[in-house]
């Protein structure tokens, strides 16, 4: 009888346990993102296929309606109570809204793949994107004015990248399409980021084993929370470069569009091209 049992139960063992092995081991698995593929030669590639970049043009009667900051700072009276419980240590500042991809600078030097997010800050009105980055967490705050920039910025490298234009190796690439000033923010956890200080962001690219990256950098810069805390945060935050494909490129900047946030804060904003005129 009890050998019987024994049989039994190694038989199933030897059923399922494969099974459990398998799932255990793709748990918590992110798909890894592949790197843009970069040739010279004018032929077509395999890199991951963009969508045009999206276009606003306002009629004179929108001109009258909020600013996107003028939304974006109202929209602390229109979170719910359960939106607050996820945002303990930002619950008046932070709202997420979008999860993304992007690279940041790895411990050996080179792009490491991050979980990131969209986010506005209802403090200031500005919009932006954040991630783990090495020891912290970091957001990246940009106005109207910055994510022009930004916007222009990515549609100049999505065009070069097309028409083989790209260097792989220059001494000012990492500022190819210009700057941008943004705040920049950061903490021990992405809801808890106290420490803040505004500083140049570069726009450009950079090859990294071969493929190219675009990317958005900035040397350091003075925290602003030091005044309140002291010697119990630092004077300053890291270095910071973020690196994205064409497909997070542009992904990012349509997450950060007027329409998008209208999308994040519930508003129906319709964009509707002024007719031409005819003579």
């Amino acid at each position: 009888m009890k050998k019987n049992l024994l049989k039994t139960l190694a038989l199933s063992l030897m059923i399922t346990l494969p099974f459990l092995v398998s799932c255990q081991s793709t748990k918590g698995e992110a798909s890894a993102i592949e790197a843009d593929v970069y040739s010279e030669e004018n032929e077509e590639n395999n890199a991951d296929e963009v969508s045009a970049l999206p276009e606003v043009v306002r009629t004179p009667k929108e001109e009258e309606a909020l600013t996107a900051s003028d939304s974006i700072k109202s929209a602390k009276k229109k979170t719910s109570r359960l939106q607050d419980m996820f945002t303990l240590g930002n619950r008046n500042e932070i709202m997420f809204c979008e999860e993304t991809t992007l690279f940041t600078t790895g411990l050996y030097g080179k792009p490491a793949q991050k979980e990131a997010y969209i986010v506005l800050n209802t403090k200031d009105g500005t919009a932006g994107f954040g991630s783990q980055y090495l020891a912290a967490f970091y957001y990246v705050q940009m106005d109207e004015k910055a994510r022009n920039k930004l916007k222009k910025a990515v549609e100049n490298y999505l065009s070069d990248f097309e028409n083989k234009r790209l260097q792989r190796k220059g001494r000012n690439l990492h500022k190819q399409y210009g700057t941008m000033d943004a705040k920049l923010q950061w903490g021990s956890l992405k809801t808890s980021t106290p420490n803040n200080g505004t500083g140049t962001f570069f726009l450009g690219y950079s090859f990294e084993n071969k493929s190219p990256f675009f990317t958005i950098s900035c040397y350091p810069v003075m925290n602003n929370y030091y005044e309140t805390a002291g010697d119990a945060t630092t004077r300053e935050s890291i270095q910071v470069k973020y690196y994205f494909t064409k497909a997070q490129a542009a992904a990012l900047v349509e997450y950060l569009s007027d329409e998008k946030i209208a999308e994040y804060l519930g508003y129906s904003k319709t964009f509707v091209p002024e007719e031409m005129d005819e003579y």
